[in-house]
């Protein structure tokens, strides 16, 4: 794909925006054939899952194998994520990052692809190769439910926290920037020589904040890798992969039920250990580094720390009186040095989680899409069985329970895939805007969503009444033995209709009377005439 700017980019432009929030105009230039592709692979995706993958006697065995899960449509939303990253790092100067967004996203639709929609059908033909030609199926655990999955999920986690935070504290040690920003083009010669002239971290300071950020993590993942929240979470996403308190704990060694205390310890627990040791030691430096700090405003040690406050304000406090009051003046040393290193520290704790945070939204995203484009095939499938079931003799229902079709099940089901979708559109503009480290990608961005969601929103109803018209066409062909998922009137192509009408009533009102003249100058126009008759 190949997108340009529609503009210069100046001072008021960053070189990660995709629309002028003034004129709202699109800063990124799509060349037609890729709207004309992506638009036909739309509908050819709704069709695909509409019209195919039904569970019932009357679906083909192909068909029904090829397409009884919605890949089809769950490739278009990646594709289409994959396009909003381009757009947003489309700039030379982003390329890294965005060859590293586009490959954690394909490696996010293989493990997504594989686990969710075919996952049962990988782990039985796995088993059956190595059952028939190595005979060692019972030495290869189910992914989901083998002990070492968890472990290196977690402690890979770890170690690329550990691995960033350390390369920063290297390069804090060699007084060179821990954290290298991308110039968005936004800042002229003036800011960028006052940015350079701001106090960089101390290495204390950094190493605290570090510690305090890896005891979060930590804690987090003590939460998370428990055989109750995995399976809590395993059952929302119809995964149902049934773990024990054995599957979560170290790796090596005999478990017994998790009870025994000659088991090994569950991976919870190596996190609390680990949060238990990083907090107390990230506090302690940082209590200490600013103990120095306000020990050295009344020149109590040798060697004032480097960026201390008082080094700001030597002047002033040695023009202050000698009587002044030592403790008040140290206390508020050590609460302004306490303030600033809380600041670092949360600064310092953002960009540690950044590395572990953006390829999880990323993965996050997907696996919402995945989940939309399930809800999506449910919903469609839902209502072709609403006009196919009732009618004697005609196709057989999808669905055994038939109550699906009468208590709002079909509503139900878009109403979710709303739901994810917009799951999807928040994480993966909340991962962009980590990968750049900057608030303004997601603002551009989520402002930039908002107008395209306003198209599609006056457009849709012209897809779905052309969709319905390939219902008549198979109804007609097939000798009225077809499916029926895009049946009019529709919720939402109303729905989509209706705001069509208003919008463009509201554009046809306005048309009609015509420009709007500032009062100022209606004003200025009568007091003008009226000076004029006076005169007269």
């Amino acid at each position: 794909m190949s997108t340009s700017s529609s503009g210069p980019i100046g001072p008021q432009h960053a070189i990660t925006d995709v629309i002028d929030l003034e004129s709202r105009r699109f800063l990124v230039r799509y060349p037609a054939a890729l709207v004309v592709g992506l638009s036909l692979a739309g509908v050819g995706a709704f069709a695909l899952t509409g019209f195919l993958g039904y569970r019932d006697s009357a679906e083909p065995s192909l068909t029904f194998t090829l397409f009884k899960e919605p890949w089809p449509l769950f490739l278009w939303f990646c594709a289409l994520i994959m396009t909003l990253e381009v757009s947003i790092l489309r700039n030379r100067v982003l390329r890294g990052k965005m060859v590293a967004a586009l490959g954690v996203t394909l490696l996010s639709m293989l493990i997504v692809g594989a686990a969710y929609f075919y996952g049962k059908e990988i782990q039985h033909l796995l088993d059956n190769l190595f059952q028939n030609l190595l005979h060692i199926r019972s030495a290869i655990p189910e992914i989901g439910k083998s002990k070492f999955t968890y472990a290196i999920i977690n402690f890979g986690l770890l170690a690329i926290f550990w691995s960033d935070t350390i390369r920063r504290w290297i390069r804090g040690a060699r007084g060179e920037p821990i954290n290298p920003t991308v110039d968005l083009g936004l800042d002229d010669g003036t800011s960028r020589k006052k940015k350079k002239e701001e106090e960089q971290p101390t290495l204390e300071e950094l190493i605290s904040g570090d510690l305090i950020a890896g005891a979060f993590l930590t804690l987090l993942l003590a939460l998370i890798f428990r055989a109750d929240i995995i399976n809590f979470f395993s059952d929302a996403l119809q995964i149902h992969v049934s773990i024990t308190t054995c599957t979560v704990s170290w790796p090596f060694g005999t478990c017994l039920g998790g009870a025994n205390l000659t088991d090994p310890p569950t991976l919870s627990f190596i996190d609390l250990l680990q949060a238990l040791i990083y907090l107390p030691l990230g506090l302690l430096i940082l209590a200490i580094s600013a103990t120095l700090s306000g020990l050295a405003a009344g020149g109590g040690v040798s060697e004032r720390p480097a960026h201390s406050p008082a080094l700001v304000d030597d002047a002033r406090r040695g023009a202050a009186p000698i009587a002044q009051d030592v403790a008040a003046t140290v206390l508020n040393t050590l609460r302004a040095a306490i303030n600033r290193r809380a600041k670092l520290a949360a600064g310092n704790f953002a960009l540690s989680w950044r590395n572990v945070i953006w390829p999880g939204l990323v993965l996050v995203s997907v696996i919402a899409v995945a989940t939309a484009a399930r809800e999506i095939q449910n919903y469609l499938h839902l209502l072709s069985d609403k006009q196919t079931c009732t009618v004697p003799g005609f196709l057989p229902c999808s669905y055994v329970d038939n109550t699906l079709l009468t208590n709002g099940q079909p509503y139900t089901s878009i109403a979710l895939a709303l739901i994810y979708g917009v799951i999807a559109v928040l994480a993966i503009t909340l991962s962009m805007a980590l990968l750049v480290f900057s608030r303004r990608v997601a603002e551009n961005t989520m402002r930039f969503l908002a107008l395209i969601g306003l198209i599609v929103l006056l457009t849709f109803w012209i897809f779905s009444l052309a969709l319905s018209l390939f219902n008549g066409l198979f109804w007609l062909v097939a000798n009225h033995a077809v499916r029926v998922p895009f049946p009019q009137p529709g919720a939402s192509t109303i729905g989509s209709f209706l705001c069509f009408v208003i919008f463009g009533a509201y554009i046809v009102f306005r048309r009609m009377r015509g420009p709007r003249v500032p009062s100022r100058a209606v004003g200025g126009g009568m007091a003008g005439g009226a000076q004029r008759i006076s005169d007269r």
